[in-house]
């Protein structure tokens, strides 16, 4: 969800966390919105599945370290600062209430693991070509994030499902930046309720959604906020972070996603709600139902195989990052988030995509999704078309799959580049995976979902709810009743026949 409050806007309430409102400021390029995320939404992308792939796929464990080390301070460590001066960056900060306890050193392992798994997973993403510019750096070494620890000065009362006021405290502590920078802050413990829950800043509208360097994104100055559950025990040694798919999903609301005008974006076409920010098409890092009243249904399109990475970072490549967009596409004309001042090339953030300080693993990466030819009767032979892909894939492998009530399934047997469709995918819509391998590695995208299949003869089932349906019934009813009203009328016609012959015949005998 997404809550704006400006002169004469509206305030969006949270009932169901019970979160008060706060202020935020209207900016004259735009608006600047808040959106709340928890982890149910979120559920079914997995980036720790994803980098264990990626990192198989390469045949090393090469990445970031997940295990921090440090000094613990409250300072920026511009000392030992291993980004460089002048680039925009991601501040990540640890805060808690001045009523409960410092537990810094029980999250701060997670916080670098989250770092570490944020970045490899971007890699997988675009081929090796990006990932998130941090400000990284401590005593021991350049590999290690800069965490700043911040103690709010107040109870955790004036903090508890509080945006506003933890962002404006962090950003007193951090003080002024002579350069770009984004905060993606900890809150330990500040969740009002029982359910940990992200909030990130966006700016929509015209502003948000220019295309290139000039994009108001590129200027910095966006908080995200992840708050924990009060009492819950801090993470710990935990290899694959704290939520890690909650930390990228803030981040890329920062960065600028999803905007309104995007091809799968729950804003309905036209609008400018401030309650729809995300995309529809999962599963997807920034795809999930939202309020009632989004553009479109939820729709499950793309999704991966095991032993490939899957396309889960804008499904389908087309609303709000691609390393390479069509021309003339949605991507290649507005923001493209690939093109963020805040994603920095793999080789100048080394070893943060894998790979080691030397390489960097460039898997295939989809920048076009998979498509599929032929009719949609039974009997007809389906063809899938590979898509477009980024670093030469020298083979590609396929599965076509059926929706089913549970989601996407696999259809036995069915691995070739073409599939016959057959009665059980009657009133079904089909799908196909594709595979691209190179020496790097393997990824998966899938192709949009078919129409419904039909009957044998017919592209789809026509019922009588649908516009062929109805018009088979209505010529149906209309040839009814003419046959109907001409049986009627020769009746009628052989009746009165019979009528004036017994009258003349009676004639005839007086």
């Amino acid at each position: 969800m997404i809550r704006l409050n400006s002169l004469c806007a509206a305030v969006f309430a949270l009932a169901t966390l019970a979160v008060p409102t706060y202020a935020l400021q209207q900016q004259q390029t735009g608006e600047r919105l808040t959106h709340l995320d928890t982890r149910g939404q979120l559920q079914d992308v997995n980036l720790a599945e994803v980098v264990v792939t990626a990192q198989a796929a390469a045949d090393n464990g090469d990445g970031l370290p997940t295990s921090w080390c440090g000094e613990d301070r409250t300072t920026d460590n511009t000392a030992n600062a291993a980004t460089p001066a002048g680039k925009a960056q991601f501040k990540v900060v640890y805060a808690f209430a001045a009523d409960r306890p410092n537990r810094f050193a029980g999250w701060r392992d997670a916080i670098q693991a989250n770092v570490a798994i944020v970045q490899r997973f971007l890699s997988a993403q675009d081929g090796g070509t990006k990932a998130v510019r941090f400000d990284m750096g401590t005593s021991c070494g350049a590999q290690y994030v800069d965490i700043q620890i911040v103690p709010l000065p107040g109870t955790r009362a004036q903090y508890a499902d509080n945006f506003s006021a933890i962002s404006s405290a962090v950003q007193r502590a951090l003080g002024a930046s002579s350069t770009p920078r984004n905060s993606i802050v900890i809150a330990d413990g500040l969740a009002g309720g029982q359910q940990e829950y992200g909030l990130g800043e966006t700016i929509m509208g015209a502003s948000g959604e220019k295309q290139g360097a000039s994009n108001v994104h590129n200027r910095g100055g966006l908080t995200s906020v992840l708050f924990s559950r009060d009492g819950a025990n801090a993470p710990g040694a935990a290899r694959w972070g704290w939520w890690p798919e909650g930390f990228l999903h803030e981040m890329t609301h920062n960065l600028g996603a999803v905007q309104w005008g995007a091809p799968h974006s729950t804003q309905p076409r036209g609008g400018s709600a401030p309650n729809y920010g995300h995309c529809w098409q999962g599963a997807d890092v920034m795809c999930y139902v939202e309020d009632a009243g989004a553009a479109h249904a939820m729709q499950i399109d793309c999704g991966g195989l095991p032993g490939a990475i899957p396309q889960n970072y804008d499904c389908g490549r087309d609303d709000y990052f691609n390393p390479a967009p069509a021309p003339g596409s949605y991507l290649a004309t507005h923001w493209n988030t690939y093109d963020s001042a805040f994603l920095a090339p793999c080789g100048e953030i080394a070893p943060a995509c894998g790979g080691g300080a030397l390489w960097v693993p460039q898997a295939p990466a989809a920048t076009a999704p998979p498509t599929i030819g032929g009719g949609l009767r039974r009997g007809a032979r389906l063809t899938a078309g590979n898509g477009a892909w980024s670093n030469s894939p020298t083979s590609y492998t396929y599965q076509w799959q059926r929706l089913a009530v549970a989601g996407w399934e696999d259809v036995d047997a069915a691995t070739e580049g073409t599939y016959t469709i057959t009665s059980d995918d009657l009133g079904r819509r089909l799908r196909v995976t594709v595979v691209a391998t190179n020496p790097d590695g393997s990824a998966a995208a899938a192709s949009n979902p078919t129409a419904p299949v039909g009957g044998s003869g017919v592209n789809r089932a026509a019922s009588t709810t649908s516009k062929k349906g109805k018009k088979k019934s209505v010529k149906a009813g209309t040839s009814s009743k003419k046959k109907k009203s001409s049986k009627a009328k020769k009746s009628s016609s052989k009746k009165k026949k019979a009528t004036k012959k017994k009258s003349k015949a009676k004639k005839t005998a007086k």
